[in-house]
């Protein structure tokens, strides 16, 4: 049987990005400046930087009959992720996600629809899990759960991409190994993090729960950790002129698992995981310019990024736009 680095569960996506100097208000127009169609998704995304720096992954997910799920499915495995325990729903529309980058403030804005069902538990494949040494999740549906007990009688270690808050996610701590939520999450559970001592403190109480490192990440702030260690920040990566930052958490994600991988701490791998981030976010679309390790490494040394990556991913998607 063929093993794994990491396997991810989580919902395909198509991502209808489009570059505007400013998100326009009610009733008024902007030009746009860009416009890419690419695969989106937390784990997907996170699993295409993972493949792209050199982990061996692969994604349990559904994906629907239509256009946009074969497109989506083959540039996964266009990106080296192991596309085979991908199940199609072929009356189902694949979902959809439409994004504004914003140029003046580097931030953007997305609507979506995500009505294909995710991965049901009977669908999972305990002899693949099991050979991995970390399982990526962002949601605790009944296969995720599932999926997390597998992983660790077999030894290995979750990590979780938490977004906007739940309680079921809550409730669900002390499945999980790694923690990383966003500043929204955040506060829904902890409060504030406006402060060092608000986030030491909602940091502390969440490992409290359970994970042995958690971390949030800030955005153009960085992030704050903690672990056995005790707690830190991380600042962001300034030096960089964003395009579009549609996929960025997921890319930190991806990059911090692979840090993980390579030995790092939960200090150096925020780092390295913010640095692959940073590169993401210098080109248009949520995949465009996510790094490989060469040019993660060459970043984080001299300030400089290659544009060679990027460059072959831009002309790929080019070459097999939807739109």
């Amino acid at each position: 049987m063929k093993t794994y680095d990491v396997v991810g569960i989580g919902d395909l996506c198509l991502d209808i990005t489009a570059g505007v100097d400013r998100i326009p208000e009610t009733d008024m127009a902007e030009p746009m400046r860009f416009c890419t169609s690419q695969g989106g998704g937390k784990v997907p995304t996170a699993m295409v930087a993972l493949s792209r720096l050199g982990a061996s992954c692969t994604l349990f997910a559904t994906y629907g009959g239509d256009g946009a799920g074969r497109y989506c499915k083959q540039e996964l495995a266009d990106a080296g992720v192991d596309t085979g325990h991908m199940v199609c729903l072929p009356h189902e529309a694949t979902n959809l996600t439409l994004c504004l980058a914003e140029q003046a403030t580097g931030g953007r804005s997305c609507i979506g629809s995500y009505g294909l069902r995710g991965i049901l538990p009977e669908e999972l494949d305990r002899g693949v899990i099991e050979t991995a040494k970390y399982l990526h999740l962002w949601k605790m549906t009944p296969a995720a759960l599932l999926a997390a007990e597998w992983i660790h009688e077999a030894g290995g270690r979750v990590v979780f991409d938490a977004d906007r808050y739940d309680r079921e996610t809550e409730a669900h701590l002390e499945k999980i190994d790694v923690f990383i939520c966003s500043e929204f999450f955040f506060t829904g559970m902890c409060g504030e993090a406006s402060d060092r001592k608000a986030r030491q403190e909602g940091l502390a109480g969440i490992k409290a729960k359970g994970p042995e490192t958690v971390i949030v990440t800030l955005g153009a702030k960085g992030c704050a950790g903690i672990d056995e260690n005790g707690y830190f920040e991380e600042p962001a990566f300034t030096q960089i002129q964003v395009v579009d930052s549609t996929g960025a958490g997921d890319v930190f994600h991806g990059a911090y698992i692979y840090g993980l991988l390579k030995g790092k701490d939960a200090r150096e791998a925020a780092r390295y995981a913010s640095a692959a981030a940073a590169i993401k976010c210098t080109r248009s679309g949520g995949r465009t310019g996510i790094p490989d390790a060469r040019t993660t490494e060459l970043f984080l040394q001299s300030g400089r990024i290659d544009p060679a990556v990027s460059e072959k991913w831009s002309a790929y998607y080019k070459e097999h736009a939807l739109i």
